[in-house]
């Protein structure tokens, strides 16, 4: 069963509503507050640096995606013109067949490197000179810059899933304290109330809708 991480922090969001309500439960606030105030803090806190992060990643992806596209014909071109003079090269393979976003780096990078070898003749040149030469770096920019953004988006899932567990205990006490408190027909604690249910990816709010 995967974790819903967005609805929990709704969840959390609630709980904290709950013990800045004017007139709360003093000791459901101070249990708030002695236990799942930082810990609230501290998980919403990665939750918005995943929806950044991969805000982040998105624009990246479709940047390198778009320049891989407009670099597929001339890199094929190139390809094929440096196996025509140096049959013997061992050549990168063609973007299209590479797996990874890593893998195609490598490859434009690798039959830049190759070709650049050859500057001064005049097929070399007319490569260089042309659409795989203005194109290629502009490729390798963005690759790099989406494997990064990529990154940072694992980097940020990672914090959050990291938090999540210790703050998981702490809401279920805290959920347990307002149940006592006000009752489990409460508003309260139907707000903050998770329950599993067959073939959910997660435990479904039982919060009435509207």
């Amino acid at each position: 069963m995967s974790i819903d991480y967005n609805r929990f922090a709704r969840v959390l969001a609630r709980s904290l509503e709950i013990a800045e309500e004017p007139d709360g439960n003093p000791v459901v606030v101070a249990v708030f507050k002695e236990t799942l105030a930082d810990a609230t803090t501290e998980y919403l806190a990665t939750e918005k640096a995943v929806a950044d992060a991969t805000t982040a990643f998105s624009k990246e992806n479709h940047e390198a995606l778009q320049a891989l596209a407009s670099l597929d014909a001339p890199y094929r071109v190139a390809r094929s013109a440096l196996l025509a003079v140096q049959p013997h090269t061992v050549l990168p393979d063609t973007l299209k067949s590479l797996a990874t976003d890593t893998d195609q780096l490598d490859a434009i990078r690798r039959l830049l490197d190759l070709i650049d070898d050859h500057v001064g003749k005049p097929w070399a040149d007319a490569i260089l000179d042309g659409e795989f030469g203005a194109r290629a770096p502009k490729a390798i920019t963005e690759l790099t810059e989406s494997i990064a953004a990529n990154k940072q988006l694992s980097k940020a899932k990672f914090a959050r899933a990291q938090v999540y567990g210790p703050t998981y205990e702490k809401y279920l006490s805290f959920k347990q304290v307002v149940r006592n408190a006000y009752g489990p027909g409460s508003k309260q604690y139907r707000r903050i109330h998770l329950r599993a249910s067959p073939g959910a990816s997660e435990a479904e709010d039982t919060t009435p809708k509207g």
